[in-house]
């Protein structure tokens, strides 16, 4: 069966939109780094070495090492960073959250959205939804056509977005989300949806048991990541999502297996290294700074050659 899903083939100037949260992140004793959906999920697309431009709102306070790192996965020609009059939202939580575990926000989630100008264009390029609200995003989806949409769906939202969060549901493409989640979405949210199809897919993150895909109506049971040892599973769903988007849009070729569900399992076995990377980091910063240095070694590389 021949892929249905088309992706825009991956060139020197095409990138991938983040639109999601951004938040300083503290976890358990670290000193507070900005971090958050978006910041995750741009690390990983960069990762893959596609460019990302971030659509996300930011404090005033932000230093000048938070600064670095939003800069650093943004290579916007347009700069679609909101700069908001007020202290950036921060997330205080565990390191280890499992699969019920959450942690607590200093300010309403719901205030934290950004638009591009009106005569912005996302045509040709990916949009990630990194968990921000479902209305901003039916907005967003409402006047701009990406060409494909990845979303990381979040439970945080069920109770008072189940409209929107059902639009959202289908006009992405590709959807990521927890078993836990799956399992609680109230048939509002599902009305209309149809995954496993050959332009729809599902892919449900199961912890420590790995990840099942629904695609091309099949369904493939992965593994999760072999840790030396489980530090942190922070931002491994934001990231996972960036790196399927990145490692999936450089593989656009005709010369590559054509069956979405092969594509996809590509795309997350290529992901097992960075993501065994942060699960094993001792903070945020610690794989942050992993992932800068590879960019970095990756841009001295190219230069040389």
């Amino acid at each position: 069966m021949p892929l249905a899903l088309h992706a825009p083939i991956a060139t020197p100037e095409s990138h991938v939109i983040v639109a999601g949260l951004s938040m300083k992140m503290k976890v358990e004793n670290a000193a507070p780094i900005i971090g958050g959906p978006a910041i995750y999920a741009a690390l990983g697309v960069r990762y893959t070495a596609i460019n990302t431009t971030l659509l996300t709102a930011v404090g005033r306070d932000l230093t000048d090492a938070d600064n670095a790192i939003a800069a650093s996965v943004d290579d916007g020609y347009i700069p679609l960073r909101k700069k908001l009059p007020r202290p950036m939202i921060t997330w205080n939580g565990p390191a280890i959250l499992g699969s019920m575990g959450k942690g607590t926000l200093s300010d309403n989630p719901s205030l934290w959205r950004a638009m591009p100008p009106e005569d912005y264009s996302m045509a040709g390029h990916t949009l990630i939804l990194a968990n921000g609200d479902p209305d901003w995003y039916e907005t967003l989806l409402a006047s701009y056509t990406p060409s494909l949409v990845f979303m990381d769906a979040h439970i945080e939202w069920l109770r008072m977005r189940e409209k929107s969060l059902n639009v959202c549901l289908q006009k992405a493409h590709v959807v990521t989300i927890t078993e836990t989640e799956y399992k609680a979405l109230p048939l509002s949210a599902k009305s209309g949806v149809s995954f496993g199809g050959h332009d729809k897919v599902l892919i449900i993150k199961r912890g420590s048991q790995g990840i099942t895909i629904m695609a091309g109506n099949e369904c493939r049971e992965l593994p999760s990541p072999n840790p030396i040892a489980i530090r942190t599973d922070v931002g491994c769903g934001d990231l996972l999502i960036g790196l399927l988007a990145g490692h999936f849009l450089s593989s656009s070729s005709a010369e590559l297996p054509q069956m979405l569900i092969d594509r996809l399992t590509q795309a997350y076995l290529a992901s097992l290294i960075p993501l065994t990377k942060l699960i094993e980091s001792d903070r945020p910063i610690t794989f942050i700074d992993y992932c800068l240095n590879q960019f970095e070694s990756r841009q001295s590389e190219n230069g040389i050659r």
